[in-house]
């Protein structure tokens, strides 16, 4: 079976941007069998670099890994072998071979310690939106001065809302002009560079179902001219 099983697993839901798929779905592991896919149809190198908004980093350390990279491998490994708190599929990822250098963006500055090398591969992560790269490494720009090959570009929702006293609140329209509006630029590049775009919503990151669901509206009418 291919990702068909994650229309029911995982809430997968697929929409087009130009020439390009989106893909919406809940849980973040599950970005892995989706990319397994996208590899297999050609979309995507194998492995991939990715672009990655994300408020966490996700890159703890998986427990053993055995699996093969079809797609029913690679769900399979995510039900029974990854944690189901969604923080180590990263790692996961490169070790299985899907994924290669990862850069992360929209990082909090308390969420754990990058940049972090797997193998021959690297975690990067900067708590700058990507217009504000002033302070960014060479190595890691090299990982943003890819060659033509397709790139992941993968979104989590989380990234676009902020915790306040015990709450977390989604952005609003005049908080996301401030923190994305200066990015919005160099934003349309990654997404003329991805062969694929995966957006994971991980409500209870977000603050709840309502929240997810007003931070993906935003996101895909400003970012992608999407209409949901």
């Amino acid at each position: 079976m291919g990702i068909e099983e994650l229309f029911a697993l995982d809430g997968l839901r697929k929409y087009q941007f130009q020439d390009k798929e989106v893909l919406l779905h809940e849980d973040h592991r599950w970005v892995l069998p989706l990319v397994a896919d996208a590899q297999d149809r050609g979309l995507l190198p194998r492995p991939v670099r990715v672009v990655l908004f994300d408020r966490h980093t996700d890159a703890a350390e998986p427990g053993e890994l055995s699996c093969d990279l079809s797609v029913a491998g690679v769900i399979d490994a995510c039900k029974h072998q990854l944690s189901h708190h969604d923080d180590d599929w990263i790692v996961a990822g490169i070790r299985m071979g899907l994924l290669a250098d990862v850069f992360i963006f929209g990082v909090d500055d308390r969420m754990g310690d990058l940049p972090k090398a797997v193998g021959e591969y690297g975690i990067f992560g900067r708590y700058e939106m990507p217009g504000k790269l002033g302070e960014v490494g060479v190595r890691a720009r090299e990982v943003l001065e890819w060659t033509e090959s397709p790139i992941l570009l993968d979104i989590d929702l989380d990234c676009f809302a902020y915790a306040y006293r015990d709450r977390v609140m989604a952005w609003d329209e005049s908080v996301f002009e401030s923190e994305f509006g200066p990015s919005f630029d160099l934003f349309q590049t990654f997404v003329k560079r991805a062969g694929l775009i995966t957006v994971c919503r991980e409500a209870g990151c977000c603050g709840g179902e309502l929240n997810a669901d007003q931070i993906w509206k935003l996101f895909a009418e400003r970012l992608l001219d999407l209409k949901t």
